[in-house]
């Protein structure tokens, strides 16, 4: 049988369609100190979670050598985690990265970029770089509201200066960075701000500086528009707990949406908001979210719903604690799961934080009362282990304080310090979160403890 010559031509070309690579991203590293000891890679699922998923994971040899190598088809803001410490880098399609661990703890982390220093990493290190300077020399004005003229300035520099970059996301990541600085320094008002970064725009849901500036736009703006009597439908929605979609329909029409997409992702921010508020009924909220898990044509938005009620029942008073590991003053690495064999009342805090200092004689007097009954854990993801072996003598305090990674009050959503929560003997959550002594919580230790 003699075939077209057109068909020839097809079947010829399509093997090489089907098996063309997916672009990789490669990172090889050497952690000496480490060997043996698992590894891993993470990106985030999305933005307002701020939900990680792992990607990779692989075991040092004994040298301490590792290569990891992942499908990567567009750039990624990813975190490698060495033990509890995670390091987050920019890493490109088709890339290698090297990368040198040179401590026990993996804090220790140097990247060594590709030989190109036009690659994208550099330019965004470069340009953050000249953006913490300004905002430090600066301070004092941003303190005081009156940094408008100084931004503009920098703004405009800025722009001129990296004109002739047209990579896209280092574009979007240099507009949305400087467009929290006109938000926070008051260059335009809310109104401009939106039609100038926001309208008609496209909604880049897994760039950070893009997703990080509409939390910022629109943080806050649920609950206010919640209070305001000319938005009886948003009101209604909130307390009734549906209809999704005509909550969708109503925010899409306001001033600062005009899209449905954007009107359906300020939505899943402000119920994940309103959640944690304290003001609302949660299981009107977790209707709102089922309903979009069911009725959203958006995949990106039930995605961001799912993970909200992921984090929403990881969370719920009965179902386990997450987790965790911390180091104490003196280095030692304690686990969470080792105090399981009583109740733990945890609490999170920042030696600077007044409120933090403000219930620390308070906990004080609770643990000296029912130390032999519950155990005290006070965790700390800022701290250094001379701040915090000053501030245990400053206020000469013996329960146990471990140094933590941010992540850790990431997985336990601690938006705020000082926060708490009692586990029941075994690890599980007894009062999520929980009273801090100021707000009651002997009430409930007293109940734990039998």
């Amino acid at each position: 049988m003699t075939y077209p010559k057109t068909l020839i031509v097809f079947l010829l070309s399509f093997p090489l369609f089907v098996c063309a690579q997916e672009p990789t991203m490669t990172l090889i590293g050497k952690a000496p100190k480490l060997k043996q000891k698992t590894i891993r890679l993470f990106q985030t699922d999305d933005y307002i979670t701020e939900t990680q998923i792992q990607i990779a994971q692989t075991t040092l040899d004994s040298l301490g050598n590792f290569k990891i190598v992942v499908p990567l088809r567009h750039v990624e803001y990813l975190s490698l985690m060495v033990g509890s410490v995670k390091n987050p880098f920019y890493a490109e399609p088709n890339q290698t990265y090297y990368l040198d661990i040179l401590d026990e703890s993996g804090t220790e982390m140097y990247y060594a970029e590709p030989t190109d220093t036009l690659t994208l990493p550099f330019r965004i290190g470069r340009f953050n770089y000249e953006y913490n300077v300004f905002t430090v020399q600066n301070y004092d004005k941003f303190i005081t509201g009156t940094l408008r003229e100084e931004a503009r300035k920098f703004i405009a520099e800025t722009d001129s200066r990296y004109v002739d970059v047209t990579e896209p996301f280092f574009q979007q990541h240099k507009t949305y960075k400087l467009a929290e600085l006109v938000l926070s320094s008051r260059v335009m008002g809310q109104k401009k701000i939106f039609d100038t970064y926001l309208f008609n725009k496209p909604i880049l849901y897994h760039h950070p500086e893009y997703m990080y500036f509409i939390r910022s736009f629109y943080g806050g703006m649920m609950t206010r528009m919640v209070n305001i009597s000319q938005n009886e439908t948003i009101k209604r929605c909130i307390q009734e707990g549906g209809p999704y979609d005509t909550l969708v329909t109503y925010v899409s029409k306001l001033d600062l949406m005009k899209n449905q997409d954007l009107a359906e992702l300020f939505i899943m921010q402000g119920l994940f908001e309103l959640y944690y508020s304290g003001k609302f009924d949660k299981t009107k909220i977790e209707s709102l979210l089922n309903q979009a898990l069911s009725s959203s044509k958006n995949d990106e938005i039930k995605k961001i719903a799912s993970n909200i009620n992921q984090l929403i029942n990881r969370l719920r008073s009965g179902s386990p604690a997450i987790p965790f590991e911390g180091k104490d003053v003196e280095g030692n690495t304690v686990s969470l799961g080792s105090f399981f064999d009583k109740p733990v009342y945890l609490t999170f805090f920042n030696p600077q934080d007044a409120g933090s200092i403000k219930e620390i004689p308070a906990i004080k007097n609770l643990y000296d009362k029912y130390k032999k009954e519950i155990y005290f854990v006070s965790v700390c993801s800022d701290c250094t282990y001379r701040s915090l072996h000053d501030f245990m003598q400053t206020y000469q305090l013996r329960w146990t304080f471990l140094i933590v990674d941010a992540e850790v009050d990431n997985q336990y959503e601690v938006f705020s310090y000082p926060s708490a929560f009692l586990l029941k003997r075994q690890g599980y959550f007894y009062r999520s979160p929980a009273e801090l002594p100021s707000q009651g919580v002997e009430e409930y230790l007293f109940k734990v403890r039998r």
